[in-house]
């Protein structure tokens, strides 16, 4: 067992092809691909519902403390991105996966905490689907609709101008040449407290340089590798204080002017005066 984890750790590390990583651990290729995804599906279905966890209440409010004494920003319980995995397309849906860069992914939706841990994943849609789109789709949009989360009105996300402007999902002001001071403001602070989601896919990508291409032979498969990794991320920071900093410095953002349904009339007239409320206040 404790070599068929090492086989799955290096992969995850290394963008070896499996032929290599099976002469490194005295395996076949197919065995080597096998031993891998076994254990990779394992750490999903096992770590992750333990180290990936959307925050309590009282996990939010030290959340939002915390932003608050370092970015001067109220309410933040957590920061929400996408981000493209290259992966193998299937043969019969190529088009599906190519995103606006022109390469296959898959379009992971990440929300992390304020010290770069992530507390929720969803990488089941392929690289063309809009970032609001895999939020709408995902559980996670249906709660942030329902009001099933974040745990108090109080409470909201951050993220960038891909997604819908909600009363617990709060985006930068569109810059359409004519802000005035305290919008700008509102933004600055707004994009200095957002970057933690930035760097988390940064340290993600640094250290398990698979998600820099995920040549699995199905796209299943490439979800497993991925909630995997993130799961790693996780475990890794909470049990090595002395983490060094590998950092993938080159992330993109892959966004355009896509308008999200999410959200009814009341709902959007209710965000905008939070987030007129709160930029008056910063």
């Amino acid at each position: 067992m404790e070599k068929k984890v090492l086989m799955t750790l290096w992969t995850l590390a290394n963008q070896d092809v499996y032929r290599k990583v099976g002469n490194l651990f005295d395996t076949s290729r197919g065995g080597a691909q096998r031993i891998v995804m076994d254990v990779c599906m394992a750490i999903s279905r096992h770590l992750k519902p333990a180290y990936i966890q959307l925050p309590t209440n009282g996990q939010c409010t030290t959340v939002a403390d915390d932003v608050e004494m370092n970015h001067g920003f109220p309410g933040v319980c957590g920061f929400i991105d996408g981000t493209h995995i290259p992966v193998k397309p299937p043969s019969w849906d190529r088009d599906s996966y190519i995103n606006r860069k022109g390469f296959p992914s898959v379009n992971v939706l990440a929300v992390c905490d304020n010290k770069m841990r992530f507390v929720y994943i969803y990488a089941d849609r392929a690289g063309s689907v809009h970032d609001a789109r895999v939020l709408r789709v995902s559980t996670l949009g249906r709660m942030i609709e329902s009001g099933a989360w974040p745990p108090a009105d109080n409470l909201h996300l951050l993220g960038d101008s891909a997604y819908p402007l909600l009363p617990s999902l709060l985006v930068p002001y569109r810059d359409n040449g004519h802000l005035n001071d305290m919008q700008r403001r509102f933004n600055a602070r707004h994009s200095s407290a957002r970057s933690v989601v930035e760097r988390a896919f940064g340290r993600l990508k640094g250290k398990f340089r698979r998600m820099k291409g995920i040549d699995a032979t199905s796209t299943g498969n490439a979800l497993y590798m991925i909630e995997s990794a993130c799961t790693l991320h996780n475990f890794v920071m909470a049990h090595d204080e002395q983490e060094s900093e590998d950092v993938d410095s080159n992330e993109e953002v892959i966004a355009d002017g896509h308008v999200s349904q999410m959200g009814s009339t009341a709902a959007k007239r209710l965000a905008k005066e939070k987030r007129d409320t709160i930029a008056a206040q910063l």
